[in-house]
C-alpha cells in the first residue's frame, strides 16, 4: 500500500499529463537529462515530508513536493512562467487532488538557466499540502 505522499504525488502527476503546453511530456522525479525534442516538459519531484502530532489520536503529514517547467529557445523564461501557470490551474482545479490532501499552498518559485548548444531554462515551484492521518498510519487520510 503506498503513503499518503505518493498518493498524492501520483495524482498531481495524473492530473498535469495534457494540461499544459507540455502535453503528455510529464515525469515523476527524473534525473536523465532532457533531448531537445523533449521539451517543454514537467517533472514532479517529491521533497522532504514533515509530520506534526495533533494530539494523541492523529497527526499532520506536510508533504513538499516540486513541479520542475523545462523549455528551451531565447523565450524560455515566458514558456516555463506559462507552464507554471497552466500547471498550477490545473492542480486547482483537480477535484481528485483535492479529496487526497488539504490546503494546496504554492510556495514560491526559482528560475535558472544554461547555454550549451542551445538554451534551456527550467522554472522550479514548491507545494505543500497537509493530509491527517492516524499516528503511526501514513497510509490513509482521516477526515
Amino acid at each position: 500500500m503506498a503513503s499518503v505522499t505518493e498518493a498524492i504525488l501520483a495524482r498531481v502527476a495524473a492530473a498535469l499529463i495534457n494540461a499544459s503546453s507540455a502535453g503528455p511530456r510529464v515525469y515523476r522525479h527524473r534525473l536523465d537529462a532532457f533531448e531537445s525534442s523533449e521539451l517543454p516538459a514537467l517533472n514532479v519531484i517529491r521533497r522532504e515530508d514533515g509530520l506534526d502530532p495533533l494530539g494523541s489520536n492523529v497527526e499532520r503529514v506536510l508533504v513538499n513536493f516540486e513541479i520542475e517547467c523545462l523549455a528551451i529557445g531565447a523565450n524560455w523564461e515566458t514558456v516555463v512562467d506559462a507552464l507554471h501557470t497552466q500547471a498550477h490551474a490545473a492542480l486547482l482545479a483537480d477535484a481528485p487532488l483535492s479529496l487526497l490532501g488539504r490546503g494546496l499552498r504554492y510556495l514560491g518559485s526559482v528560475t535558472e538557466g544554461a547555454a550549451i548548444d542551445q538554451v534551456v531554462g527550467k522554472l522550479t515551484a514548491r507545494y505543500q499540502m497537509q493530509v491527517v492521518v492516524r499516528p503511526g498510519d501514513i497510509t490513509q487520510a482521516i477526515s
